[in-house]
C-alpha cells in the first residue's frame, strides 16, 4: 500500500492558507482568473449584449487585460468523488443514498462524473447526463478496500475533466472519511501549488466528511483546504444518517445556484497575481449597478 510521507500534513496545512501566502513562487507568471459580475439597471434588470470590450478591470491598482466576457451560461460538469476505502465503509448504506438523492436533485442538463478513491481512484462513469446509468452505479458501489487516494484522484480529475473543458462550469462535490490517506507522496508539492488557485480557476469545492474513531486527520484538512479556497461547502458529521438529506440540499442549492448565475456575466482575466487583490471593475454604459464574485454563488 502507498503510504503517506510525513511532510505532507505541512504541505496540506500550508495550502489552507491564503493563496497569495501560498503561491508566491509562482509571481511573474501571467494566468487567467475567472470572475463574475452582475450587471443590472437602475430597475434591477439584467443588461444584455456586453462583450469584454465594455469591461475595464483593475486588479490591486493595476489595469488588467478582459480576455473574454460573456454570459455565465454554461452546465455544470459535476465530479462526484464518493470514499470506498475502508475507512468509510460504516457509511456504505447511507453514501449510496445520498449520492442516489444528490443525483435526482440537479438540472437534466448538466454533466456529472462517479469518481471512487478507495485503494486507487477509479472513474465508474465518465461525463454523463444519463441520470439512470448514474444512479444504478451508485446503488451498485461496494468497499474497495485500503486507504483513500483523495489527493491523488482531485489532481487526476482535474487534469482529464476539468482543465480542457471551458465550457463547463466545474464543481466538485465530495463525500470523504478522515481515514488512511493513502495518495502518492511525490505529488505533494503540485498539490501544494494546485490547491490555493482552485477559486480563481472558477472551480467550486464542496465537501461532506465522515469523522472516524481513529481517523488520520488527513482527507479532512484537504477537504477543509479545498473548500476554504473555493468558498464551498464544508460538513463534518460523526454519523453518517443525514447524508442524504444534506446531499440532496446540495444538490437543490447548485441547481438553485445555476439558475441565478445566468443573469451573471463570466470574465477572464490576464494576471501576474498569484493572490486574489481586490478588483475594480467599470462597465460601458452609464446606470448600471455591478456586483462582483470570485465565484459562482
Amino acid at each position: 500500500m502507498k503510504t503517506l510521507l510525513p511532510s505532507l500534513a505541512a504541505a496540506a496545512a500550508l495550502a489552507l492558507l491564503p493563496a497569495s501566502a501560498a503561491a508566491q513562487t509562482n509571481a511573474g507568471t501571467t494566468h487567467i482568473r475567472h470572475i463574475f459580475v452582475s450587471v443590472t439597471d437602475a430597475t434591477g434588470a439584467p443588461v444584455d449584449g456586453l462583450t469584454a470590450a465594455d469591461f475595464t478591470v483593475g486588479e490591486g491598482g493595476e489595469p488588467r487585460v478582459v480576455a473574454k466576457a460573456g454570459p455565465a451560461r454554461d452546465p455544470m460538469r459535476i465530479a462526484l468523488i464518493l470514499d470506498t476505502s475502508d475507512a468509510a465503509a460504516p457509511a456504505l448504506t447511507h453514501m449510496r443514498a445520498g449520492a442516489l438523492a444528490f443525483l435526482d436533485a440537479l438540472p437534466p442538463e448538466d454533466e456529472v462524473i462517479l469518481i471512487t478513491t478507495g485503494r486507487q481512484m477509479r472513474v465508474r462513469v465518465p461525463p454523463s447526463t444519463d441520470r439512470k446509468k448514474l444512479k444504478d452505479t451508485a446503488a451498485g458501489l461496494f468497499t474497495d478496500g485500503a486507504g483513500t487516494v483523495l489527493m491523488d484522484g482531485l489532481l487526476e480529475i482535474d487534469e482529464r475533466f476539468f482543465k480542457q473543458a471551458d465550457d463547463r462550469w466545474p464543481v466538485l462535490v465530495i463525500f470523504t472519511s478522515d481515514g488512511t490517506e493513502a495518495s502518492t507522496g511525490s505529488r505533494e508539492k503540485e498539490f501544494m501549488k494546485w490547491a490555493p488557485r482552485l477559486g480563481t480557476r472558477g472551480i467550486t469545492a464542496h465537501a461532506f466528511v465522515f469523522k472516524t474513531p481513529k481517523g488520520s486527520g488527513m482527507p479532512e484538512i484537504v477537504a477543509e483546504n479545498l473548500t476554504h479556497n473555493s468558498g464551498g461547502r464544508y460538513d463534518v458529521m460523526n454519523t453518517t444518517t443525514a447524508l442524504a438529506e444534506k446531499m440532496k440540499a446540495l444538490g437543490e442549492q447548485l441547481a438553485l445556484d445555476h439558475r441565478n448565475m445566468r443573469m451573471w456575466y463570466a470574465l477572464d482575466i490576464q494576471t501576474d497575481s498569484p493572490g486574489t487583490p481586490p478588483l475594480d471593475v467599470a462597465v460601458a454604459r452609464d446606470g448600471v449597478r455591478l456586483q462582483i464574485s470570485n465565484s459562482r454563488r
